[in-house]
């Protein structure tokens, strides 16, 4: 690294073109071409939706509400929105999956402007069998298979027995 600086502050490599040898001609107009290519095929997909992807929608059916609770002394925990019990909770510096999972969301909304405990993030079992936390502030969902299957078992957990025993449970 340092014979590379070297060779750069005495001259040997230059890093622009300088007068003698500039950028020959056909490359910045490819370049150029291709700049303006990118913002037609943008401009296009944009007003067009053609080749734009979309997450369809599907129904949930079975949905528990979930808060973040974080404590002074760096703990949190998980606790469902209705009956205020707590489902998970962990101490100071140490973390489970789902509260990270709940604490980038928190994150995300105070990013977007969005009230940090304004309203309870949502985890729904979908008619397809994916499990995943939804942020009605944000519309922010996070899918949790993508996580793995350890990961989503963690949140399957979450779900109240009943609504497991009537949907056959998370898959």
């Amino acid at each position: 690294m340092r014979a590379l600086a070297a060779a750069i502050r005495n001259g040997s490599i230059k890093i622009s073109p300088d007068p003698e040898k500039p950028i020959p001609r056909p490359i910045l107009l490819s370049a150029g071409a291709l700049a303006f290519a990118a913002l037609a095929a943008i401009a296009m997909g944009r007003t067009t939706g053609v080749g734009l992807a979309d997450t369809p929608a599907i129904p949930t059916v079975a949905h528990r509400d979930l808060q973040l609770a974080e404590h002074d002394d760096g703990s949190a925990a998980v606790i469902d929105a209705a009956s205020r019990e707590t489902l998970i909770e962990v101490g100071p510096g140490s973390g489970a999956f789902a509260i990270e999972v709940l604490r980038n969301l928190a994150r995300d909304r105070i990013r977007k402007g969005a009230a940090a405990d304004a309203a309870p993030y949502v985890l729904a079992l979908k008619a397809d069998g994916r499990l995943v936390v939804e942020d009605p502030q944000t519309r922010q969902q996070v899918e949790l298979r993508a996580f793995g299957k350890l990961q989503a078992e963690a949140f399957a957990g979450l779900m109240t027995a009943a609504d497991a025993a009537t949907e056959g449970g998370a898959k």
